[in-house]
């Protein structure tokens, strides 16, 4: 098993539970396979026939963070931004425990709060999701079988900006949950320490940096789905061997679907140069897995942990 010794990175989702999300109407995106539309006119309505005092706060709030009735990303990622910059200000950012000193950034879906002292440093990206009920989903069929099983009642919409385009109206389908049972069944240690090395792989490796952990997880997640449970009671290097063919033919082709929407290309918003770099550094070290399968010993783990560490 990979050991990491100091993380420094960490992830934290926070859920957003709008009073009524129920009532939330759910629509897929038709511009953008894998997103969803967020229309909040029922939710509205309720909250203004609710006397509550709160009630009547988040509904003016939600006024502010619509457009045409529908959340809209850019305005509500301004709001959190403005709550996160607000609560550092207050504390000088920093904390009171030797000296420790927070800076605050915001990347993609995430806003990040990096964390610095003496012989010290790390970030966490805090991602906000708007929290949805299970029969709000929009899946197909073939992929809701797998958010059945898992057996969820709620999944998670993304404020993820989106660079090409200007209504920003439009979240990313998460199903980080249903995607935690699949990975960790049944006699899926290999599974897990698969990931993990491709993880460890990517990490060596400079011309690797546009590989993303989640495109690496969701090529697992189409494995899955492919083969019986019993493949992954196969040696792991078995499963490296695979899997690594498998990314070199996703990143020859330029084409990684999401798992749960197929039309969306993952590697979409790379550019053709970044994709064959990453296509070359991994044809290799394919290659030279698939030669050691050739030999009478089959793959060893020596060389396998060996371009893992350089």
């Amino acid at each position: 098993l990979l050991k990491i010794v100091k993380p420094n990175e960490f992830d934290l989702v926070f859920k957003l539970e709008i009073p009524y999300y129920e009532s939330i109407v759910v629509t897929r995106d038709s511009t953008m396979p894998g997103n969803v539309l967020l229309d909040m006119t029922r939710v509205l309505e309720l909250l203004k026939d609710d006397p509550r005092t709160d009630r009547q706060s988040i509904r003016n709030l939600l006024l502010s963070l619509v457009l045409n009735n529908y959340l809209a990303v850019d305005l509500l990622q301004s709001w959190l931004q403005s709550l996160f910059s607000r609560t550092l200000d207050r504390i000088a950012n920093r904390v009171e425990m030797d000296g420790i000193k927070l800076r605050y950034k915001t990347c993609g879906p995430a806003h990040t709060i990096v964390v610095q002292g003496r012989n010290l440093e790390y970030s966490v990206d805090y991602v906000p999701a708007i929290r949805l009920a299970a029969e709000q989903n929009v899946l197909a069929d073939e992929q809701r079988t797998y958010f059945r099983r898992a057996k969820l009642s709620h999944w998670d919409a993304i404020p993820k900006p989106l660079k090409m385009t200007t209504a920003q109206v439009s979240f990313r389908s998460s199903f980080y949950e249903a995607e935690k049972a699949m990975l960790r069944g049944e006699n899926m240690n290999h599974c897990l320490d698969g990931i993990r090395m491709i993880k460890k792989f990517r990490d060596v490796k400079s011309n690797l940096s546009n590989l993303k952990s989640y495109y690496i997880k969701t090529l697992f997640l189409w494995k899955i789905r492919q083969e019986l449970p019993h493949y992954w009671l196969r040696p792991l290097t078995v499963i490296l061997t695979d899997m690594f063919e498998e990314l070199t033919e996703c990143l020859r082709q330029g084409w990684l679907p999401f798992y749960w929407d197929p039309e969306l290309n993952m590697l979409g918003l790379l550019t053709r140069d970044q994709v064959t770099e990453m296509y070359r550094c991994v044809q290799r070290f394919s290659d030279m897995l698939k030669r050691q399968v050739g030999c009478r010993t089959g793959v060893s783990p020596l060389v396998v942990m060996r371009a893992f560490s350089n």
